[in-house]
């Protein structure tokens, strides 16, 4: 089969790249391309903790002082954040800003804190402290000095905005990733093919090593790990991604990829369950299939990369894989449930 070409078109936004990819030249498609990527710096312009006037910044100056006036999109998100953290237990928080702030990772200026000052951080946090009203497209913090904080569903909800314009204007074959790490996949790369799109999965230490793929058809990818930001602590590597249950940064996993119907959920549970560890994020992500499957008919799945005893030796895990799913460096299916490379 011939290698597909391809059309990209790219967007500056989220202190990232959204990036929608067509098959073929360009053509009629490009333009509806462009307008729906435009429409991420309007959810930038509402969600982003970097915008001073945002809903979530003004829902966070406001904690501790009743509900707060938010758009129909933020309302949105939230409601969905709340969903999610219920969902995982409280390993995905959307409130857990004062912890990544405590240990520097905002500032991308990783440090240990004290542990008062962890325990301080960690009285701030809690989902079950922020209430949404959908309706009345309000939200509110019940204490003062709690602060929301969008990073780890952010872009995922954009792409899939991205995605309903694009399908709203009669796209069906289209991928969209930001950063790479939040993937959606619409159709085929090859249209007519059945095959959908194949996802490279990189190796988490080794920058532009790949280690496998995926293949994608009209569902979605999110990756969550420590690669890019953390620091060693007595011998241990913390990275960015806290564990709000904890305090602490969440260090069993290298990185975590997980698939799902959509963006928005893959995005945020590659988060949570990347924070949970292997084995328990098995048994919750067969708990959020059953939740999916009685509104989605696709198949949740998910492929860890763990620490070996060799410095940037990996081993690979995988959970709810079809046959032929996981593909290796050279695109070839490998038929197995666990891998270790």
């Amino acid at each position: 089969m011939d290698h597909p070409v391809l059309s990209q078109f790219t967007r500056r936004a989220m202190a990232t790249e959204f990036v929608v990819m067509l098959p073929g030249i360009v053509g009629p498609n490009a333009e509806k391309a462009v307008l729906a990527l435009a429409e991420v710096d309007a959810i930038e312009s509402n969600l982003s903790i970097y915008r001073p006037n945002s809903d979530i910044s003004r829902l966070n100056q406001h904690a501790g002082q009743g509900p707060v006036k938010i758009s129909a999109d933020a309302a949105e998100i939230l409601a969905r954040a709340i969903e999610l953290s219920r969902l995982t237990d409280g390993a995905f928080d959307a409130t857990a800003g004062p912890l990544v702030e405590a240990w520097g990772f905002t500032k991308r200026q990783g440090q240990k804190p004290p542990d008062s000052v962890i325990a301080e951080a960690a009285a701030r946090v809690g989902y079950k402290k922020l209430k949404v009203d959908v309706a009345a497209q309000t939200a509110e913090l019940l204490e003062p000095g709690m602060s929301v904080n969008l990073g780890a569903i952010g872009k995922g909800f954009a792409i899939d905005k991205v995605a309903a314009s694009l399908r709203a204007g009669g796209v069906t074959d289209f991928l969209i990733h930001s950063g790479k790490s939040s993937v959606l996949a619409s159709g085929d790369d090859l249209p007519g093919s059945g095959l959908g799109w194949l996802v490279a999965i990189e190796h988490p230490l080794l920058v532009g090593e790949r280690l496998g793929g995926l293949r994608l058809k009209d569902e979605a990818l999110g990756t969550s790990g420590s690669g890019k930001q953390f620091f060693h602590h007595r011998g241990k590597r913390l990275g960015h991604v806290i564990d709000p249950r904890t305090g602490w940064p969440a260090n069993e996993m290298l990185s975590l990829t997980v698939v799902t119907p959509n963006a928005t959920d893959a995005d945020s549970l590659a988060t949570g369950l990347f924070v949970m560890g292997w084995e328990p994020a098995v048994d919750s992500l067969r708990n959020f299939q059953t939740l999916a499957s009685q509104v989605e008919a696709k198949t949740c799945r998910m492929v860890a990369v763990l620490p070996a005893e060799r410095q940037v030796a990996v081993e690979i895990v995988c959970c709810g894989m079809e046959p032929g799913c996981w593909l290796d460096a050279s695109g070839a299916p490998v038929e197995v449930s666990e891998i270790r490379r």
